[in-house]
């Protein structure tokens, strides 16, 4: 899969941004604060359709337009085996400043969920160290953005639990003030667990996937690192770490997270909060046996989490039989010579990079002869 064309407006410091991509390398520089992470921030914003950095989409829209209203759009043309794919995003700020967000693919308005997995896409950026050592709201972020680009029910089922919760959490501090019965709590339960039992398993399989391959990229980069993954979720009580060689269904998890719910109701109300859940879930990064966390240098983080991103990558071209876009933000700025020459080989496989860099003299022009080069100052684009 590659991008054709783009065109970003009102966008961030992107006032007017057009430009047209080549398959390979597609390379950015420029200072930093210029808008070369918003400009890849709106690429991958047309894969999962929110965007990476914020979760107010006030903050995506340039500032003068937000003061007296208007007009902002991503526009983005994929192509994928001679198929074109049109993803737009709109957002129409009124002088109330009230924000409408408009999705459309080839010229339709779609919903989230019909929007999202049309282009696939995997974004590093710098931050992305915080998957090993950021809260568990970070990793459950990445685990559920991979989900969501290879099935679409997942974001589906994710909205139904996310309603689910908020329903059960209204009804447990009613419980807790005396205005509802603890039976009440029956019918969501069953709904909680019906959503949570589904969410456990696919995040069950994706991970186990996930760990063999970030093992080995992570080995091709540095035999000096074993890296491991375990999941952790707060499904209730488990004894052993072969629950879901047992529990190996939606359905089997589904009884006994029941079971656990059930447990939990007391605490639950006395806390007026669902404390069971996919929304408690973390997986452990574990570096030579130890908490990756604690044990990785920045640089060895860096590595892991890059790791980490082409196991999403290479899940993504497994499920959906096509190669993602790579999008890769100041990747190169805290790894060596020698270390930036095996990245470069480890992702020459893609059909289309997207490379930004502060430096150019981190990028070896002769590993990507055939790169598209494109200057960013000032949210302005010129190629060259």
């Amino acid at each position: 899969m590659k991008i054709k064309s783009l065109a970003l407006s009102n966008y961030r410091n992107h006032i007017s941004s057009t430009m047209d991509l080549e398959e390979g390398f597609n390379v950015f520089y420029g200072d930093n604060g210029q808008g070369k992470s918003n400009l890849f921030e709106g690429i991958y914003l047309l894969s999962i359709a929110k965007s990476s950095r914020v979760s107010n989409d006030k903050f995506l829209i340039n500032n003068n337009l937000l003061e007296n209203g208007g007009h902002a759009q991503i526009l983005g043309i994929a192509e994928e085996n001679n198929h074109n794919i049109k993803a737009q995003v709109d957002y129409n700020i009124s002088q109330a400043k009230d924000l409408d967000k408009t999705f459309r693919i080839n010229g339709v308005i779609v919903t989230t969920q019909e929007f999202v997995g049309n282009i696939n896409s995997v974004f590093f950026d710098t931050d992305d160290i915080a998957i090993i050592s950021g809260p568990p709201l970070v990793r459950r972020k990445y685990i559920n953005i991979l989900l969501s680009q290879i099935n679409n029910e997942h974001v589906k089922n994710l909205q139904r639990y996310q309603k689910v919760i908020l329903q059960r959490n209204s009804l447990l501090k009613n419980i807790k003030d005396g205005r509802s019965n603890e039976n009440e709590l029956d019918f969501w339960d069953d709904r909680l667990a019906e959503e949570a039992s589904n969410i456990f398993y696919e995040r069950n399989k994706i991970l186990l996937k996930i760990r063999e391959n970030s093992r080995n990229f992570a080995l091709g980069f540095n035999k000096n690192i074993r890296l491991d993954i375990k999941y952790l979720p707060k499904i209730g009580r488990v004894e052993n770490d072969n629950f879901f060689q047992e529990y190996n269904s939606p359905e089997k998890i589904k009884s006994f997270f029941s079971i656990s719910l059930n447990k939990s109701r007391s605490r639950d109300i006395d806390q007026r909060n669902t404390t069971l859940g996919p929304h408690r879930d973390d997986f452990g990064i574990f570096f030579n046996d130890s908490p990756a966390s604690i044990t990785a240098s920045r640089g060895q983080a860096r590595i892991i989490s890059l790791s980490l991103k082409l196991s999403e990558a290479e899940e993504i071209k497994n499920i959906v039989k096509a190669k993602p876009i790579l999008i890769l933000d100041d990747i190169f700025s805290e790894l060596d010579e020698i270390m930036r020459e095996k990245v470069l080989n480890e992702i020459t496989g893609f059909d289309q990079i997207l490379l930004s860099t502060a430096d150019l003299a981190l990028i070896d022009r002769n590993k990507i002869n055939k790169a598209k080069f494109f200057s960013i100052k000032n949210g302005s684009i010129k190629q060259g």
